[in-house]
């Protein structure tokens, strides 16, 4: 990923059918839940230099001017090739056949896991104007929260609904919401005359599937379909 700035840094199956809200509903991600740093091919650092101890002459980086992302791809996130799973849900007939009253509830299914993405909510740059390899070293400065959401409207209860489907099927550290630390430091060497661009931010564990509504005369409404996501490690991206 390339980026432009005018600041220059010298060497300096069956369907879970849920009506309460589940117990982990309020999960707001671990005290600390920083994930080793991922490095984008083609970065400008050298291989192998990457690590979390900065070395005592190390360039500070500089604020990037560049307007944040909020769906960042992960270097380590692979396209997605999977196929959703039948629908199969049943019919109200099919699912209650001699009854006249049923309990109102609400079924949420993933029928395909799509490829993760980072919301960034720090960027920052070193740039190597010598003929050598220099020390770099980068900080979260500022915070940001990302919370649970998806690409249709949920009321609070179904995006708890989804948070627990998630949790059990595809990613246990999933949380309602997400709030990155400061002070986090990520260092290595940059190449000689090319720049190394960091960005802090939140993971979003990312899924796509359907939810629908059981009412009390035992009719079932017609799917909603919707990626949804949920933040559930952060951590920094080096490219």
């Amino acid at each position: 990923m390339k980026r432009k700035s005018s600041a220059v840094f010298g060497l300096a199956g069956l369907l879970a059918i849920a009506t309460a809200v589940p117990a982990f509903a309020d999960d707001s991600g671990p005290a600390s839940g920083v994930a080793p740093v991922e490095v984008a091919e083609g970065a400008a650092v050298v291989p192998g230099s990457v690590t979390d101890h900065p070395a005592a002459n190390a360039v500070s980086g500089a604020d990037s001017a560049v307007g944040l992302n909020e769906e960042i791809d992960l270097p380590s996130e692979a396209d997605v090739t999977a196929t959703p799973v039948q629908d199969g849900e049943p019919g109200g007939d099919d699912l209650h056949p001699n009854a006249t009253h049923c309990d109102s509830s609400r079924v949420v299914k993933i029928t395909s896991n799509l490829k993760n993405n980072m919301a960034i909510k720090y960027s920052t740059f070193v740039k190597n104007n010598t003929s050598s390899p220099i020390d770099f070293k980068f900080t979260s400065r500022k915070s940001g929260t990302t919370t649970i959401g998806g690409s249709v409207t949920f009321s609070g209860e179904v995006k708890m609904l989804w948070l627990g489907k998630i949790k059990t099927e595809v990613q246990a550290n999933a949380s309602k919401s997400w709030t990155s630390e400061l002070g986090v430091e990520t260092a290595g060497k940059v190449k000689a005359h090319s720049t190394v661009y960091g960005d802090y931010g939140i993971m979003k564990e990312n899924i796509y599937g359907y939810f629908y509504s059981i009412y009390s005369n035992c009719t079932v409404s017609a799917k909603t379909y919707a990626k949804v996501w949920a933040p559930y490690k952060e951590g920094w991206v080096v490219n």
